[in-house]
């Protein structure tokens, strides 16, 4: 049986941004300043959760952490320094609009991990998607980050927009390669049922086509360049990896704070309502209990998300049983299919692709 687990990183959900990109499907709230100073005070009675509890990581994901201004931000800051839990990897989410010099000291004084939000270069593809601000602010932006003594900085793009060429690809890539980055994430674009840009755009065959071509494009320019492929969708200089991430993937625990912030407690996971308003109300998160037996073949297939997929005897001391005993079949199915190397347990490069059908086949 499952049990529940000591906290092991923490996540938390800064739900404001500037304003919303027409392909967001992420909680926040645009034009919401007056909503901040009660967010951060929730936040810290959350984080009394921990007391003392010695931490992996930690995340601030958004929303757009650094839309904070610049005393709630150092608050926020302040807040997980004093939690004094030892986290080896303390990252923030940003986007070059909202950095300014003030906050990229505050960065460089308190955590150790930037990753960037850029999406693309090019203004016609950024207007494309609804993607705010300036692109020439993002060299500027990597430049503050590093005058300030960050070097573990990560770059965000999207391959497969509307109108997207591979050249165009190509360009955003080698200008990424440009800049100090030492972990890149290049995410094919996903248009979500909702949002502004699935009312205008929609994916057709030759779009599908064309974005495999970049996706195959974007592992060779990236292996090239020094960055190997960690996960589906990352890359990263060797020792680079995001930490938080692959914890999560690998079945490790997570408090998560704020409104639509997840928690797993190595057998339950728990989601708080996706509103900032609901959320300080006190608005009970939704529970998702399933048998043991699915939460493992759960935790299973998003370790199989990485390259590396689990190591021996990893997966047991997390699930308590081994994978070739929890899924026997379906395993020895991946295999034939060459989907899954027979002396490891990892997909191949034909079960990354299709890593969907993997985790369908194993759930």
């Amino acid at each position: 049986m499952l049990s529940v687990r000591p906290w092991q990183n923490l996540y938390i959900h800064v739900p404001f941004c500037l304003r919303k990109c027409d392909y967001c499907a992420f909680y926040s709230e645009a034009d919401a300043s007056e909503l901040m100073r009660p967010w951060l005070d929730k936040i810290r009675e959350g984080l009394k959760l921990l007391s003392g509890q010695p931490l992996h990581t930690v995340y601030l994901g958004g929303g757009t952490p650094t839309v904070l201004g610049p005393e709630l931000l150092e608050e926020l800051l302040v807040m997980i320094k004093n939690l004094d839990s030892g986290a080896s990897e303390i990252s923030i989410e940003c986007n070059p609009e909202s950095l300014t010099p003030e906050k990229a000291a505050m960065l460089g004084k308190y955590v150790s991990r930037v990753s960037l939000g850029v999406q693309s270069f090019d203004p016609a593809l950024r207007r494309a998607i609804g993607r705010c601000g300036d692109p020439e602010k993002i060299v500027t932006a990597f430049e503050m980050l590093t005058e300030n003594g960050l070097t573990n900085l990560s770059c965000d793009l999207i391959y497969g927009l509307p109108g997207q060429s591979a050249e165009d690809w190509e360009k955003d890539l080698t200008l990424a390669l440009e800049l100090p980055v030492r972990h890149l994430s290049a995410y094919a674009l996903t248009v979500e049922e909702g949002t502004p840009l699935s009312r205008r755009y929609r994916n057709d065959p030759a779009c599908d086509i064309r974005t495999a071509e970049m996706e195959k494009m974007t592992r060779r320019i990236l292996k090239t360049a020094g960055m190997h492929q960690y996960e589906i969708s990352n890359y990263a200089r060797p020792g680079f990896e995001c930490a938080h991430n692959q914890n999560i993937w690998h079945g490790e625990t997570y408090l998560g704070l704020g409104p639509a912030a997840c928690s797993f407690n190595g057998r339950d996971r728990y989601t708080q309502v996706s509103s900032v308003r609901e959320w300080l109300d006190g608005a009970e998160p939704e529970t998702d209990h399933i048998p043991d037996d699915t939460r493992r073949a759960e935790m299973l297939m998003m370790g199989l998300r990485t390259v590396r997929g689990w190591a021996a005897d990893e997966f047991e001391r997390v699930a308590g049983i081994a994978p070739e005993k929890l899924r026997p079949a379906q395993i020895a199915s991946l295999r034939r299919k060459k989907m899954m190397k027979h002396r490891s347990m990892a997909l191949t490069r034909h079960g990354l692709d299709f890593w969907n059908d993997a985790a369908l086949e194993l759930l």
